[in-house]
């Protein structure tokens, strides 16, 4: 008889699994104790997504999860469906094997009402009584809570066992105009939100400042507007965010119009977070960036991860700010090949880990620099087309001039690539002479994969075999 691992081993194996839900449903086929700690971890979020357009994401309705949380209902919210005809009595004869309800520890109400609106075509009255189920669980983590035309208006908070349900709430993503004091009662029920994502709608509720004040301990912060709306003004929710100053340690900004931005505050908030790890700006327009050369004066001893992702400051901004805080900085990305700003990463951040950024044609001397200044970096992320260095210079410098812990590429190319069997069989020569030899991770993404050209696959499944890849993989892109 084969020997069975301990459940508290297994769990700690299958908490690896926690985002292949494949793996992990195969897990729960095994025997009943594999079922019992695979399906716990299975239904911790059962929440899938997928986008439907640009920027948008909606909810991958999985009909038998509905069904399922039907079955957990308690008898009598069973009886009271019924009878207003919306359960029938097979529905409400079924008992479930768990009790999965208990097992959610993030809880999604858009994604509720939309799975309820695409099963059952729109049933309030099954939202109120599995949202009432839920309050009756043990304690949540998560709360996602955005208002758009399929959510269904729910007054949870006032349901017995709220409170109780809420009062370990860590991480909270929201839309910045629910009424009906959501976020007053919310306060009033959870002090210990970690984790805060706003989405700024046309209305910010008077309320937000007073569940932001109220929090003890808000290390991550994430600020976004990325719709048109009429107006919008959450300069009134900055001295609340100020009195998280010294424990706030992660901050993102992601303003996709630059009509409504507040020329007034701007970017000065953030001078007052100087305990901060990770930065992110995700700006669309470069007039964003008015109110950033406050933050050229103050020093993030701690600053750990810098990003740009869209629009970047202005190069003599960004320079003050990397010579004042990048000695600890581990990772930078910058859509920008600005030779100065590179230059100066090269100078101030000699423990960066991991760059994006791009590399004129002309300037190979200023990657020489980095890879040569920069002896902990272990990735590059960087795309080719005109006017860029190109594939088989860049694979060149990094075989010759990269750091010993250097192991992965990312390149993003929009044409079909130039690369040949000719120029991969020299790097990976190259690469497997270097002392020490770190298996290489090579990302192709682009409109057409390496494979588009003849043999170029024979060469890297040739080095596979002999342990010079690690990983390769083409993502391609699909242009709409």
């Amino acid at each position: 008889m084969p020997c069975q691992l301990p459940a508290d081993c297994l769990n700690e194996i299958f908490e690896y699994l926690e985002k292949d839900k494949v793996s992990l449903y195969s897990c729960s086929l095994v025997n009943r104790l594999w079922c019992e700690i695979s399906v716990r971890i299975l239904w911790r979020n059962i929440w899938i997504t997928k986008s439907i357009t640009h920027g948008r994401r909606r909810l991958k309705v999985n009909p038998s999860i509905i069904n399922t949380l039907i079955t957990c209902l308690p008898n009598d919210s069973k009886i009271h469906l019924f009878e207003k005809k919306i359960l029938n009595s097979t529905q409400i004869s079924k008992t479930p094997l768990f009790d999965y309800a208990s097992f959610c520890k993030v809880l999604s109400i858009n994604d509720i009402g939309q799975m309820i609106v695409d099963v059952f075509k729109n049933h309030k009255y099954l939202a109120k009584e599995i949202m009432k189920m839920f309050m009756t669980k043990t304690s949540l983590k998560k709360l996602s809570y955005y208002t758009d035309p399929n959510t269904i208006n729910l007054s949870f908070l006032r349901y017995p066992g709220a409170k109780d349900y809420l009062s370990n709430l860590s991480k909270l993503s929201c839309s910045s105009d629910i009424k009906t004091k959501f976020f007053y009662m919310l306060s009033q029920m959870c002090c210990n939100i970690q984790s805060l994502t706003i989405e700024f709608k046309d209305i910010v509720s008077n309320d937000l400042k007073i569940l932001i004040s109220s929090q003890n301990n808000l290390k991550y912060l994430s600020l976004s507007r990325t719709r048109t709306y009429n107006t919008i003004n959450w300069t009134d929710i900055i001295p609340s965010l100020a009195e998280h100053s010294k424990n706030l340690t992660r901050l993102k900004v992601h303003w996709r119009k630059y009509d409504y931005w507040n020329r007034t505050e701007q970017l000065s908030f953030i001078t007052t977070f100087t305990n901060l790890q990770e930065l992110v700006l995700s700006f669309h327009h470069k007039d964003c960036f008015v109110g950033f050369n406050k933050l050229q004066y103050i020093t993030f001893s701690q600053l750990q991860i810098l990003k740009f992702p869209y629009e970047y400051p202005e190069d003599d901004v960004l320079i003050k700010l990397l010579e004042n805080s990048g000695k600890n900085l581990k990772e930078f990305y910058i859509n920008s090949s600005s030779n100065l700003i590179l230059l100066t990463v090269a100078e101030f951040c000699p423990n960066l880990k991991s760059l994006y950024a791009l590399f004129n044609y002309d300037k190979i001397e200023t990657l020489k620099a980095i890879l040569n200044n920069c002896q902990q970096l272990e990735s590059i992320e960087t795309r080719y087309y005109f006017s860029l260095l190109s594939e088989r210079e860049l694979l060149g410098t990094l075989a010759k001039y990269s750091p010993k812990d250097f192991y992965r590429l990312k390149l993003t190319n929009y044409s079909d690539s130039h690369l040949v069997p000719g120029d991969l069989e020299e790097f990976f020569t190259n690469w497997k002479n270097r002392v020490p030899q770190r298996p290489f991770s090579f990302i192709n993404k682009g409109l057409f994969g390496l494979e588009n050209r003849e043999g170029n696959m024979r060469v890297i499944e040739k080095y596979k075999k002999l342990g010079i890849i690690k990983k390769f993989e083409t993502i391609l892109i699909t242009l709409y």
